[in-house]
Order: structure tokens, then sequence, then C-alpha cells
């Protein structure tokens, strides 16, 4: 992995694929046992993912392996899976397909955990969050979402609960906590995409989304409702060569600002926009499903968010915690994602999805996240006066 602090580095991969190779088909629907949650505006929440025939027959296999380690939180006391009981609330951002899947992966391997979650974007899982604190307590068991500056702010808060996670040595370092508190299960890049039936060269830059020939055919997620994007723009406008700079010239030229990461893949893909600047995860799979869109890593680098995971402190289930955290952070439900959902694994011994640059290829921008969490609110402030939003 090669990081690049506060700059630039010269490199550009298109990626333009056919995903030879790949099925999709109908979506699966939410099992009946789980309580899934969410809000009317999550249809566009941070990721959005394919299911079809490939995740079912994953799916499958999976329950048959062990998705989760042996002798680990409440599988060490001699259980077998079927036979550990109780309930699990998990907060989340995933999208709703993927979300689908894992609880019918996790219910399969523990058909006596009652599995709930609630799903929402980033930064209206957290403001549900926080309203719970005030009123009484937070009342999930798992966190998991899109950046680690939030996660920064839980641990500041004193949220989080420590988890020695026992494969942690097949783990990318840059993506676990040096405290333990969280863990990245998923790496994702954000890029450029663009529609191939509108475009005969790829773009390479950042440039694209400021060109005056390209005024009002851009498109991006808003930082107020996307966390990736919230991470994207306090990361941004701390470099010399983007800065708010690069914002205001983006506004000057008609950005169109969308929800998430979801919204920009529709525009792009129906042609009411040309490009967009959208996470390499939730295009591959749009690809994949035959839309005409094609994406860049830029020559200027990768924002990159891991979607982070934690236990919360004193959460009333925390045994089952646990069992999740080693269930989400496991191989086989990483070469699940990484195969049907095309998210790059934390771990070291999974594939990338066909199409993405290997993490130690690519070029990823990089601050601390403690020094973004402290701008992270006026970033976003400054960013709605500026967009009228």
């Amino acid at each position: 992995m090669k990081k690049t602090y506060f700059g630039f580095v010269g490199m550009t991969a298109a990626v333009s694929l056919a995903l030879a190779g790949c099925s999709a088909g109908a979506g699966t629907s939410a099992p009946s046992s789980a309580a899934a949650v969410q809000t009317d505006e999550a249809a566009q929440a941070d990721g959005a993912a394919q299911t079809g025939a490939a995740a079912q027959a994953d799916i499958s296999g999976a329950k048959s392996s062990d998705a989760v380690r042996e002798g680990n939180g409440a599988e060490g006391n001699g259980k077998a899976p079927e036979d550990i009981q109780g309930e699990l609330m998990v907060y989340t951002s995933s999208g709703d397909d993927y979300m689908t899947d894992i609880s019918k992966m996790f219910q399969e391997k523990y058909p006596n955990i009652d599995f709930q979650y609630f799903r929402s974007g980033t930064e209206e899982v957290v403001s549900k969050m926080m309203t719970e604190a005030k009123s009484s307590k937070i009342q999930c068991d798992v966190i998991m979402l899109a950046d680690t500056p939030t996660f920064e702010k839980f641990k500041e808060d004193g949220l989080l609960e420590a988890y020695d996670y026992p494969e942690i040595d097949k783990l990318y370092p840059d993506f676990v906590d040096k405290d333990h508190m969280y863990y990245g299960t998923a790496i994702a890049s954000t890029g450029i995409i663009y529609n191939t039936n509108l475009v005969s060269e790829a773009p390479e830059s950042f440039t694209v989304f400021t060109d005056g020939a390209n005024k009002g055919k851009c498109v991006m997620p808003s930082p107020l409702y996307s966390g990736t994007a919230a991470y994207n723009l306090s990361l941004y406008t701390k470099l010399d060569n983007l800065g708010w700079d690069f914002y205001e010239q983006m506004k000057e030229n008609d950005m169109q600002v969308v929800n998430g990461n979801g919204g920009v893949i529709k525009a792009v893909a129906t042609g009411e926009r040309t490009y967009g600047m959208c996470l390499d995860t939730d295009t591959l799979s749009a690809m994949n499903d035959g839309s005409p869109l094609a994406f860049v890593y830029p020559r200027e680098g990768c924002s990159s968010i891991c979607d982070p995971i934690a236990i919360m402190k004193d959460a009333p289930n925390s045994d089952m915690a646990r069992l999740f955290v080693d269930f989400m952070l496991s191989r086989e439900v990483r070469e699940f994602a990484a195969q049907n959902y095309y998210k790059t694994a934390p771990r070291t011994d999974v594939a990338v999805p066909q199409g993405a640059l290997s993490v130690e290829d690519r070029k990823m921008l990089y601050i601390d996240p403690r020094d973004l969490l402290g701008t992270k609110e006026a970033d976003k402030q400054k960013f709605d006066v500026m967009f009228n939003q």
C-alpha cells in the first residue's frame, strides 16, 4: 500500500471491464426472523450493492463453513453455534441488499440469536445514537459505519469497548485501530466514474469536475448524508492541491449533490450526468449489473474508507457482539463480500474483487483521522452554506 500524506502521487488506473464470469440475478428478500429497520432515505445510503444467484450460492456455502473462529466469544464456551442463544442489535450504514445477505448468513449459522439491525446514512445513524444517548442509552450492541473519524469521536466520548480480534495478524495494520477499539471491514476508494455511452476517453484527474467543458455534467454525494462524502470533504480540503478551492470550483461548475453513492450511480448510469465522484465498490457492482459505467482511480490518489466495526461499551449483549465482529472479519464473509459486492477485504489472505486495484497498488491519500475529527462538523457546515443545502 502506498500512502500519500497531504500530497499527490501521479498514477492513474482506469477500469472499464465487462467483468466476465460474474453472475447476477433476482434480489434476495430479508429473512423473516431479522427485524431490519431503515429510513425512507436509506435507499440511497452509503453502499449500493447487488445480490443474485451467485450471492445465494455463496450464502449457502457460508452456512457450512466456520465463518466465526472457534474458541472466541460466546462460542468459546464450548457450545455449538446452533445452541447459542441471545439477542443482537446492529446500527449500520451498509447497503440494504448487503445487510440482508449478512443477516441471512449470520442467522443460518446462529439460528437462536435474535438478530436485528437499523440502517441509514452514516450521519443519520450517528444522529440517532446521539439522541438515544441524551434520552437514555444507546440501544445498539455493534456499530458499523463508513469512516474512521466518526469512530475516533466515539473513542473520545468513551462509547467503544476494546476487543482483541483473534486473527488480527491476518489484517492490514492500517485498518486496525491501535487500541483495538475498531476494525475496518471493507476498503473502498473514491474515484471518478463516467458513462461509457457518453465518454470516449477516460478522465485521469479530479479536474474533470472543475473543467468548464463539463459544466452541469457532474454529480457527487452529499457530506451531510454520506459518511464517505463527509470523510472526503475533510480530507480533500486539507490538501494543498485541492483544498476548499476545489469545492468552490465544483460549485461554480454546477456540480449536482445527491444523498449518497447510490444516487451518483443512478445519475451517471441513466445519462442524467456524465461524470461522478463515487466509490469503486458501488461502481464495480453496477458495472456487473450491466450499467454503462467505468471507474478511474485518479492520479491525485484515493481517499479510502474502511467501514469500521466496533462493540459499544457496556453493550447489553457483549458476547453476541463479539461473535458478530468475528463473523464480519472472518475470511469466509470477506470472500463473500468481495465476490458478490466488490468490497475489498481488510485481510491479506483474501483476493481483491475483479476490476479493483490491489491494496498495495492503491495510492491512498492519508491524514490522521484524529486531525479530521476536529474539523468534521465545521467542514460540513461550510459545505452546507457553499452549496445551499
